[in-house]
């Protein structure tokens, strides 16, 4: 450091100012150079962030990072850039968006950037409900003049205007604009009536709202209304105005617990039961000019930001975006579908809602393709979400195309080839089975008329995965040749061979459900076929069915586990067991034709034999193959238990049975679910079993607690189906776990609507009668109600009360059908059956035998002779018919 002296080298004040001087000047040097080095450590923050952004998009707190970095350097059109960025990559939180707005807000100066801040509230309102970023866009609106200022105030007034809670802000920054122009305007300006106009329907739309506070609106509107209008136009708004309180009165208790509850899932049930209220209210006639549409669509807002996430998220979406569709314009509706797209972008439910918006508006063709574009670059959380998505793009495409253009034609095919591929190249195996070039073919065959191209996509189609054992491929392959045959060639010709051939080699690949191609083929012939072409479609149909119904059954078998062998083994020791008794009866009936010691003995020693027999030893008595075989399966069984013991019996009953998932359940959304009632130690996922009505899943948790855990939430939906969650058991036999007898606390409801079979639609008319102890709603396996309902109370005088009251009660479009819960008496044991009767298979075998028919009917008719009840010989034993009997009978001898 170079220090500055002067000559004297005194005590005087200016050789101190000198040295303070030289003092200050050393430390802004030294701050200099500390700002050179925070500046360098922070460009190299900003490379390792954007680095890490590089390598997934994804992190929300890089990009947070990287936007506060960017700003502490100074760069405003890097922090642009990089907050431009952030937004189209994921959403951004309401205070991310805030920051970004209230510093847009102070450099936005000149009249181009009013377009500029607009379209970003725009923006911020797709990805949030917000009110302080709605507060702060009617500060701005307010600062640049009344105009302007009028039309970004309307919209904010769109959005929050019909908040019960805050929407009474937004109409007084309205007001406050209105009164202001008012104040502005002299007393014979020619505006001025127009312009109290706009202050009284201001106040109007206050006291006509159930708003909180919009009360207080009454006095200034009835001043003014007197003032511009009559007495009769203030009795009528008076009306609305008392019917609006009573309206906040209603709904006033749901806004109270939204305050004070913070659970997110108890927030969102609370919001699920709000809008059941709104949307019983808006039935009603006297809240009509209440605006219960736009109290719906704040509380889809509100209820989506605040709460919701996950599965309940969509379904909330959608009800909000098909909620809008049926009662908005279609300005509100594609704002709507904006904010549901960005809100929930993985899915392809939003996208395809917003293209047929597009086509509905009759939109261009580059339009539509642009909103696919978009939403392939969001990426699809599925397979099937994808494919869907690119098969409602087909589908427009399909009908904006005119086929006898052969350039439209091209650009379809392009377009399905592009979507094949694309899925192919993102998904890999998964898109093997596709059913987007199923589409193709159909178009091929059916409207473009160009069957070789339809059969050359069957071709591509059997390269990929097991899709040539398949028998949805080949069924329709084999429907549209047959089409094609009739239509081109008829019943002549060298394509009838052709068809024969492709049904030959339909019934050689498929391996999943041969029956149907078997039944296609048999028909086939039966049409156009001589004797022997019958003879061998029956021939090779009949042992290709066969033997996929042996395979199938041994696979059914194993799945069902040791319950189905155990029930085997069961039956053939009952067998076994018969066989000896048979044996030991014919030598009672040998040694009954004479008398003395030696029959005895002869008796004894014959018994000795059968106990042999019976217990297996080898003590000069050898073991039929029978037995042998018996001895095995008994060996085997002993094994099996032994070896489980104490093991076997914990790991039972720490495992939970789950049925009728989808057919292509997603295993990782299942996983999740499951793992919501405790930790998972192995989960077993068998897809697509048509024995069970879809896939089902063996699912071991660490503890039977989470079992018992996870049965309380039986009926819990998954991809809109309702699993079905029990305890799993080896030797399970099929119960019914409800009471089979009357129940006078429980009510059983028929007729029901089907927008009110919810267990929270279903509570509000029933609980006003009693104390609910539990509402079930009958459904199908894919979770369509059926319109019936068990209503369960805690006492009966409850149910008895109800049943007076809602027997007969309009509900919706029907009338409630109500009844108490006693299911009619099921027959104890089934009826004997006689002779040439058919035994009913109570496994779900075939219900009548074949040759039933051919059995005279003396032998299906009980006998009623002496000889036969065992009457006139003075023995009560039956005396068995012989083969010469039989004869006799059926000759009438």
């Amino acid at each position: 450091m170079a220090i500055v002296e002067d000559g004297l080298r005194n005590d005087s004040e200016e050789d101190n100012e000198i040295e303070v001087y030289v003092e200050e000047d050393d430390a802004e040097q030294d701050s200099d150079d500390s700002d050179d080095d925070d500046e360098e450590v922070s460009e190299r923050k900003v490379l390792d962030l954007e680095s890490q952004i590089a390598d997934d998009p994804y992190n929300y707190n890089a990009h947070v990072e990287l936007i506060q970095t960017l700003w502490s350097l100074s760069e405003l059109d890097k922090w642009r850039c990089a907050f431009d960025r952030f937004q189209q990559t994921m959403l951004l939180r309401p205070e991310h968006w805030l920051l970004r707005l209230q510093t847009e807000e102070t450099l936005a100066h000149s009249a181009q950037s009013i377009e500029f801040m607009a379209d970003l509230f725009n923006q911020a309102c797709y990805d949030c409900y917000s009110i302080p970023i709605l507060n702060l866009w009617c500060s701005w609106a307010m600062s640049i003049g009344t105009e302007d200022g009028r039309a970004q105030i309307e919209e904010v007034l769109k959005r929050a205007g019909s908040d019960p809670f805050s929407g009474k802000l937004f109409w007084e920054a309205r007001l406050e604009l209105e009164k202001t122009k008012l104040q502005s305007l002299g007393e014979d300006h020619p505006d001025l009536k127009s312009q109290k106009q706009h202050v009284l329907w201001v106040l109007e739309e206050v006291v006509s709202r159930p708003l909180l506070r919009g009360d207080e609106g009454w006095q200034p509107f009835e001043e003014m209304a007197l003032e511009l209008k009559d007495q009769t136009y203030v009795d009528k708004v008076k009306i609305q105005h008392e019917a609006a309180l009573e309206y906040l009165h209603k709904i006033t208790p749901f806004e109270d617990k939204l305050l004070i509850v913070e659970d997110p899932a108890e927030k969102t049930q609370l919001y699920l039961e709000y809008i059941e209220l709104v949307k019983e209210l808006s039935k009603q006639e006297k809240y009509l000019e209440c605006d219960s549409n736009s109290i719906l669509r704040v509380l889809y807002e509100r209820a989506t930001t605040q709460c919701a996430s996950g599965e309940v998220l969509h379904e909330l979406l959608l009800e909000y975006g098909s909620h809008t569709q049926q009662n908005n314009s279609r300005m509100t509706t594609r704002r709507v579908l904006e904010a549901c797209v960005r809100r929930c972008p993985s899915k392809n439910t939003f996208w395809t809602l917003k293209m047929q918006q597009a086509e509905h508006e009759e939109s261009d063709f580059d339009e539509v393709k642009s909103i696919l574009e978009i939403a392939l670059a969001k990426g699809m959380e599925s397979y099937t979400q994808a494919e869907f998505l690119w098969m409602s793009y087909l589908e427009f495409c399909r009908r904006r195309t005119d086929f006898s253009k052969e350039s439209d034609v091209d650009r379809l095919r392009r377009t399905f080839r592009l979507a094949w591929d694309s899925l192919g190249e993102t998904w890999g195996s998964e898109a093997n089975d596709c059913e987007l070039p199923l589409f193709w073919a159909h178009v091929e065959y059916k409207r473009i008329k160009d069957p070789k191209q339809g059969k050359e996509i069957f071709e591509e189609i059997f390269k990929y995965g097991e899709n040539v054992t398949m028998c949805k491929y080949w069924e329709a392959l084999l429907q549209l040749e047959s089409e094609r045959q009739v239509r081109e060639e008829g019943d002549e010709g060298a394509g009838l061979q052709r068809l024969r051939e492709l049904h030959r080699r339909a019934m050689r690949s498929v391996t999943d459900y041969p029956p149907t191609i078997a039944r296609l083929w048999q028909n086939f012939e039966r049409l156009h076929g001589h004797l022997d072409n019958v003879t061998q479609c029956a021939k090779i149909s009949n042992s290709k069915v066969k033997e996929w119904r042996k395979n199938y059954q041994t696979m059914r078998d194993k799945m069902t586990g040791g319950a189905q062998r155990g029930k085997q083994a069961q039956k053939k020791t009952k067998f076994d067991d018969k066989k000896v008794k048979d044996t030991l009866g014919k030598g009672k009936r040998k040694a009954g034709a004479g008398d003395g010691e030696g029959s005895g003995v002869k008796r004894k020693k014959e018994n000795e034999m059968a106990d042999n027999k019976m217990k297996g030893n080898n003590s000069g008595v050898k073991r039929s193959h029978d037995n042998e075989k018996e001895g095995k399966d008994n060996k085997r069984q002993r094994t099996d238990s032994s070896s489980s013991g104490p093991v076997s019996a914990d790991r039972e009953a720490c495992t939970l049975f789950v049925s009728n998932l989808d057919f292509k359940v997603n295993e990782q959304n299942l996983r999740d679910k499951l793992s919501e009632f405790g930790d998972i130690m192995s989960l077993r996922v068998k897809a697509g079993v048509k024995a069970f009505g879809g896939s089902i899943c063996y699912c071991q948790y660490k503890t039977p607690e989470s079992v018992e855990e996870a049965i309380k939430h039986d009926r819990t939906p998954l991809d809109g189906r309702p699993m079905f969650l029990s305890k799993y058991s080896v030797n399970k036999s099929k119960s019914f776990k409800y009471a089979t007898t009357a129940e006078r606390n429980k009510l059983f409801v028929r007729n029901l609507p089907y927008d009110q079979c919810t267990k929270e639609a279903l509570t509000k008319v029933f609980d006003k009668y009693g104390t609910l102890k539990d509402v079930r709603i009958v459904t199908f396996k894919d979770g369509k109600p059926k319109g019936l309902a068990y209503i369960e109370y805690e006492d009966e005088a409850s149910a008895s009360e109800a049943l007076k009251q809602t027997d007969g009660l309009q509900l919706g479009d029907r009338k409630l059908q109500v009844a108490v819960s006693e299911p009619p008496p099921k027959p104890s044991t089934a009826p004997t059956p006689t002779l040439g009767q058919a035994k009913r298979d109570v496994a779900g075998g075939m219900r009548r035998t074949q040759l039933s028919s051919f059995i005279p009917s003396v032998l299906q008719k009980p006998s009623t002779s002496k000889a036969a009840n065992g009457q006139g010989n003075g023995h009560d034993e039956k005396k068995p018919l012989s083969n010469t009997d039989f004869r006799n009978m059926l000759l009438n001898k």
